[in-house]
Order: structure tokens, then sequence, then C-alpha cells
């Protein structure tokens, strides 16, 4: 290696790309409409009705609802949306079948484009977005399916509408990685929330290692729960815009990287959809970012990384404590410990890192957080939660 690479060219932004900025901006638009009167819970008046209404339907029959269940894994899991179809929701579940006709167009467009560029490194960014948001829409259409078949009336919890202004975590990180000498790491952070402001401070400081790092972000959020000083959010949707900057030291490796991003990153909450659906929420994450990696005595590489994002996830409880969400992800990027999914063949590494974790408050102020993901290592994390003002 020489001394110093010039970074790589700036990557496209088209095609894919904008298709995905434009599933965020349109999964954001029913946050801040009315909500639809059919989904919405009933208000108790004392005005009377000027007709009897008419009674409401009865609950599907026990045999029809393990059908349900049945027919949103098969064929559920090709043709989704099955589920809501035979338990009688049919919009709901022509919305799901829709929303999967898309993504499975934006994976073949995404392929096709890979086969016909030969994957270039001019297009191979718009490709890859592309294709992520086609797995998302694919993937988060049959969870959807399988939930709201499953889930109880009402769901399985309701989503906060304020935020604390100061939410605080300290806990251990657990690294399995045979190419590293780290395995466990204390883990401080703490998020500082004003309006639609969010600034952000995450560490992982090795306990075995000479191992550190940090990452610093700031975050706008057009819409969605805030502080309790703003405006009632209606539902837990939202839409935030982030800035971060991440260092990595390798002290026994000997090198460090530094890495600058720009992510949009958006919640649906899926009661949208329908009302089957309420307690459950999709998430799409697109960003961009550019790491430098410093090596002592040679000099710097700069490269280019992909950020995209998807999850699935439900609210847990509709008052009281314990009180908090769970959600299963997919992380496209390669720069945390867990890095790229390894699978036999020329398609190891390609993939990132899949994941789960659930935040979980036991009480007004203390909760905690557990996550897990796995990729070329395996990574576990518990933090203890503590957080103060507003009224979550």
């Amino acid at each position: 290696m020489t001394g110093f690479i010039a970074p790589p060219r700036r990557p496209s932004i088209s095609g894919p790309t904008l298709a995905t900025a434009a599933f965020l901006l349109l999964a954001a638009l029913p946050a801040a409409a009315d909500e639809d009167p059919r989904s919405a819970a009933p208000v108790a008046t004392n005005a009377p009705a000027a007709e009897p209404e008419a009674p409401p339907n009865p609950p599907p029959s026990s045999g029809r609802k393990a059908l349900a269940v049945a027919g949103s894994f098969v064929p559920g899991a090709l043709v989704h949306g099955t589920g809501h179809l035979v338990l009688g929701h049919t919009r709901t579940g022509l919305v799901l079948l829709g929303t999967e006709g898309v993504g499975v167009g934006l994976i073949v467009a995404g392929l096709g484009g890979a086969a016909v560029t030969g994957a270039t490194r001019r297009f191979i960014g718009p490709i890859i977005l592309g294709t992520v948001t086609g797995a998302a829409f694919f993937f988060l259409s049959t969870l959807a399916d399988i939930y709201g078949v499953l889930a109880p009336e009402g769901g399985t919890g309701s989503p906060p509408v304020f935020l604390p202004s100061v939410e605080t975590q300290l806990g251990l990180t657990f690294v399995h990685d045979p190419n590293f000498a780290y395995n466990a790491f204390l883990t401080p952070g703490a998020d500082l929330r004003a309006g639609s402001v969010r600034l952000s401070a995450l560490g992982f400081f090795a306990l075995d290692d000479t191992n550190a790092r940090t990452r610093l972000s700031a975050a706008y959020r057009f819409f969605g729960p805030r502080t309790s000083t703003s405006e009632r959010a209606r539902d837990g949707s939202y839409l935030d815009v982030e800035f971060a900057l991440t260092n990595h030291s390798y002290g026994t490796e000997g090198f460090s990287v530094t890495t600058g991003e720009l992510n949009l990153l958006g919640r649906l909450d899926l009661a949208r959809v329908g009302p089957t659906l309420r307690g459950s929420f999709a998430e799409l994450g697109l960003g961009f970012a550019y790491a430098a990696h410093r090596y002592p005595g040679i000099g710097v590489e700069a490269n280019d990384l992909l950020t995209p994002r998807m999850a699935f996830g439900m609210y847990l409880g509709h008052s009281g404590y314990p009180r908090g969400e769970a959600m299963a992800y997919y992380e496209h990027r390669h720069d945390g410990f867990a890095g790229g999914m390894k699978v036999p063949g020329l398609g190891s590494g390609i993939a990132g890192a899949f994941g789960a974790q659930t935040r979980l408050y036991f009480t007004p102020r203390w909760g905690a957080f557990f996550d897990v993901q796995g990729g070329s290592a395996l990574v576990g994390r518990a933090s203890l939660l503590f957080r103060y003002g507003g009224n979550p």
C-alpha cells in the first residue's frame, strides 16, 4: 500500500435512491394527516345519533382465525396478505400484497441493473439502496401479515407520544470475533433532546484490549414524538435526518478508522395501514458514509459505504409498566462490530448484519436495553437505562 489513496468518486444518487427517499416521505404523510375514521377508536358522546349504527362485525370464529394464521405462512410467505384476506380484512390484505409487488419489482430491477452494469462503482450505490428497499417492502409486508392475524385486539402495545429530554445508558457489550483480541466493552451513552433536535453520544471501551469506539451524532426530527414541550404526536411515526461522526481506534493492531455519515430514517406506525396492525411499526433508513483508515507510517485510505437499514417491531404495553418496544432489524453497513454476514460461496460478506433489540421501561425512570447482532461476528449488549423529563 502506498502513502495516500485519493477518496473515491461521490456516489451518484438517482433511480432506486430516489425511490427509497420517496418511500420515506410517503410513509411520513399519514402521520401528518388526520387519522382514518374507520380505524380510529370510537369516542363517547352524549349527542343522540341521527340513525342507529349497524352492529359491529362479530369476531372471527376460532376456526377461521386458525385458518388465517396458517394462511399467513402458507401460501402467505409467497402471497403476502393472505392471512388478512382469509380473516376478512380485504383492504389491508390487498395493501400488503401490493407492497410485496413493489418490493419484488425493486429487487428484480436492482439485480438486473447489477448484471447489466457489471456492478461497477458508478452505479452500485443506487442499485444496492434500491435492492435493500425492495427487500424491506418484501419482508416487512409478510411480517405485518403474520402480526395482524396473531396480535390481540388493539395490538400488543401503544406508542409513546412524548420523549424524555434526557436518556442515559450504561452497560456491557460482548463481541465474539476471531479476528480481534477484544471481547468485552463498557458501553456508556446519552441522548439529549430539545424539541425537534437530538444530540447523542455512545462509547465502546474495551475492558480486555486497547480498543475504543466513540460515536457522536446530531439529528433533526421533521415530525413525530418529541419532548413534552412540543406538540403531542398522533402516534409513533417519525422522520429524522442525522449526521454522525465515529472514531474507532484499534490500539493493539495499530490503526484507526474515522467515519462521517448522513442518514435519513423513517418509522411508520402500521395502524395507518389497517386496524389489525395496531401496535406494530416498520422502519426504513438510507444513508451513506465516508471512512478514513489511518495506518501509522503508511498513510490514509479512504472509502465510501452505504448505510441502509430496515426493521419491523411492536410496542409492548398500553399503559403502566413495564412498557417499551421490541424489533427485528437488518443493517447493511459493514463497519460495526458485527461486520458483514458470512455465508457459504461467493456471496459471503456482501450482506450486512441481522439483529433484534428490546427497550423496556419498568418504571417511569428506569429501564433496560438488550441487543443481539449476527454477521461475521456475534455481538450482545445489555444496558441499564435512565430517563428524565417529558411525560413518556
